[in-house]
C-alpha cells in the first residue's frame, strides 16, 4: 500500500488527472480507485498523458462495465441497438432544433417581386409566411411548410404550354435554376378524361428558395367547379449545414441511451423475473424506431412535390416512432427505479419531521384542483342558458390567426341545399384543404364556435350558422378563400381560427 501511495504522488499530476477523467467511464465504485492505483504504478516515469493503447482499453471496458452482467453478451447487443435508436432520435431533435435558425419566407418587395414574375399583372392569392414544419395533406406525416399563391385562370393561364413555359423564361431571367420539369399530362386509362384537360409544372430554385409552379385547366367543367387555376409553391430549402447538425446530434443521443440501458441493466440484475420482461420491452422499443429510421435515411429526394429535397425528414417523420419508444423507455425506466428505494440523506429525513407544511400544501392544491373541477363541470354541463352564443359576421382575420392553418366558414341555417352545395364548391376553389361540414346543432362539438364553455338555452342552437371547418394548406390562402366564399348566397361569415 505505500508503495502504491508513493507511487501516486511521484506520478505527474496531469497523468493522474487524466486517468481520472477516462475513469469515469467506469460506473461509480471502488473498481475506479483500483484501477487508477494499478495505472498509475505500471506508467512509466515521465509519462504525462496516458497512452493512445490505454485509452481505448479503458473505453472498451468501461462501457462494458456500465451494463453490468459480466457473463452476458446479448445485453451488449442489446445496448448497441438501444443507443442505435437514442442516436436516431437525438439526431431527429438536433434537426428540429437546427430548422430553428432557417430565416422565414420572402416578405414585402421580395415576395412582390416573386409574384409579379410570375404572374405579371394578375391579382394573387396567398403567399405569406408558413409554419417551418407541417402535416401532409393525407395526414401520413410531416414536411416541410410552404405557402401557396394562386390565380383564377384567365385566357392566358388556360393555354398552359405557353403560359408555364413563359413563367420559366421569366424565373431564369430573375435568377431561378429549373431543377425539374413535369412529364406531360398521361390520361391513359382514366375513366371519364377529357383529351382537352391540360397539366403542366416544373421546380426552380434561387439561393435557400425552394418553388414549384403548376398549371392546371380542366375544361369544361361547370361554372361551380372552377376549371382549374395557376399556383405556386414556395419554400426554404435545407442549408447545408443542417446535415452536419443531425449528426452531431446522433452522437449524445446514443451515448444517453447506453448510459440508461447501463443503468436500467445493473439495477435490475439481482431481479431475474424482471429483467426478462424488461429486456422484451426494450426490444420492442428498438423496433418502434430503428427500421423506421433506416427507411427515411435510405430514401431519396423530396417527400413530395412541396417539401424540400432534403433527407432531413428524420427530424420530422419519425413521431409516432419516437412517441412509442419514449413510452416504453419511460416504463422500464420506472420499473428501474421503483426496484430499490433511494436512501434519503439524514438531514433530509430531518426536515420531513419539521410540522405539516408539505401536507398542507398538497392538501390544499388537491382542494384547488378540486374546485375548479366542480366548476366546470356545473358551468359546462349543469347550467342550462350559461353562454350567450357569440356568432361571427363577415370576414373576421384576427392577428392571433396569421399563421394558422384553420378556417371556418359558416352559412345560415335557411340556405337551400343547393346554396350548401355551391359554398362547398367554393371551398375547393379557394384552395381550402381537407374540410368536415357540422350541419347537426345537437351533435357533439357544434357550439365550440360560439361558446367557451357552458350550455345556451333550449332550441337556441337550432338558430345557428352551420359551418365548415376547412383546413389550409398555407395561412395565407385564407384571404383568397374569404374572397370566394363571400360572395356565395348563403354565407354569413368566414372565419380565421387562431392556433
Amino acid at each position: 500500500m505505500n508503495d502504491l501511495v508513493a507511487s501516486a504522488t511521484a506520478a505527474d499530476p496531469r497523468l493522474l488527472r487524466a486517468y481520472r477523467r477516462l475513469l469515469r467511464v467506469y460506473p461509480r465504485g471502488p473498481r475506479r480507485d483500483e484501477l487508477l492505483d494499478t495505472l498509475v504504478e505500471c506508467a512509466p516515469p515521465g509519462r504525462r498523458r496516458p497512452a493512445p493503447r490505454e485509452v481505448v482499453n479503458l473505453l472498451r471496458h468501461g462501457s462494458r462495465a456500465r451494463l453490468g452482467r459480466p457473463g452476458s453478451r446479448g445485453i451488449v447487443v442489446l445496448a448497441l441497438f438501444v443507443a442505435l435508436a437514442g442516436g436516431f432520435l437525438g439526431a431527429g431533435a438536433a434537426n428540429r432544433l437546427g430548422w430553428q435558425a432557417v430565416g422565414p419566407l420572402p416578405a414585402g418587395a421580395e415576395a412582390a417581386e416573386i409574384s409579379e414574375t410570375i404572374f405579371p399583372g394578375l391579382a394573387v392569392w396567398g403567399g405569406g409566411e408558413a409554419a417551418g414544419i407541417v402535416s401532409q395533406g393525407d395526414g401520413e406525416g410531416i414536411e416541410y411548410g410552404y405557402a401557396v399563391s394562386w390565380v383564377k385562370h384567365t385566357t392566358a393561364t388556360r393555354d398552359v404550354a405557353a403560359y408555364t413555359a413563359a413563367v420559366r423564361a421569366r424565373l431564369e431571367a430573375a435568377g431561378w435554376t429549373v431543377t425539374g420539369v413535369d412529364p406531360p399530362l398521361d390520361q391513359t386509362d382514366v375513366v371519364g378524361a377529357n383529351p382537352a384537360d391540360r397539366s403542366e409544372g416544373f421546380t426552380a430554385s434561387r439561393g435557400a428558395l425552394g418553388l414549384r409552379f403548376s398549371d392546371y385547366y380542366w375544361a369544361g367543367l361547370p361554372a361551380y367547379d372552377g376549371d382549374g387555376n395557376a399556383t405556386y409553391f414556395l419554400w426554404q430549402r435545407p442549408p447545408s449545414w443542417l446535415a452536419a447538425v443531425t449528426w452531431l446530434g446522433f452522437l449524445p443521443g446514443a451515448f444517453l441511451a447506453w448510459l440508461l440501458t447501463g443503468w436500467v441493466s445493473r439495477r435490475l440484475e439481482p431481479s431475474p423475473g424482471i429483467a426478462g420482461p424488461a429486456a422484451a420491452g426494450a426490444v420492442l422499443a428498438v423496433l418502434c424506431v430503428v427500421p423506421y429510421a433506416l427507411l427515411v435515411l435510405s430514401a431519396g429526394g423530396p417527400a413530395d412535390e412541396t417539401a424540400a429535397p432534403s433527407w432531413q425528414g428524420l427530424g420530422f417523420t419519425m413521431g409516432t416512432p419516437a412517441m412509442l419508444f419514449g413510452i416504453i423507455a419511460a416504463l422500464l425506466l420506472l420499473v428501474a427505479a421503483v426496484q430499490r428505494r433511494p436512501r434519503r440523506p439524514a438531514r433530509w429525513r430531518r426536515q420531513a419531521t419539521r410540522g405539516p407544511g408539505v401536507a398542507v400544501a398538497l392538501i390544499a392544491l388537491a382542494s384547488l384542483l378540486t374546485g375548479l373541477g366542480v366548476y366546470d363541470l356545473v358551468t359546462r354541463h349543469a347550467l342550462p342558458g350559461s353562454c350567450t352564443p357569440s356568432v361571427p359576421a363577415g370576414i373576421v382575420d384576427p392577428p392571433a390567426a396569421r399563421m394558422s392553418y384553420l378556417a371556418r366558414v359558416f352559412i345560415s341555417p335557411l340556405a337551400t341545399d343547393e346554396q350548401r352545395n355551391l359554398a362547398q364548391a367554393a371551398i375547393g376553389r379557394g384552395l381550402g384543404g381537407g374540410l368536415t361540414f357540422a350541419g347537426d346543432p345537437r351533435s357533439a362539438g357544434f357550439l365550440t364556435p360560439y361558446c367557451d364553455h357552458g350550455r345556451i338555452g333550449p332550441g337556441a342552437a337550432d338558430a345557428l350558422p352551420r359551418y365548415w371547418t376547412v383546413d389550409l394548406a398555407s395561412p395565407g390562402l385564407f384571404g383568397g378563400l374569404a374572397a370566394e366564399m363571400m360572395a356565395m348566397p348563403g354565407v354569413v361569415a368566414v372565419q380565421h381560427v387562431p392556433r
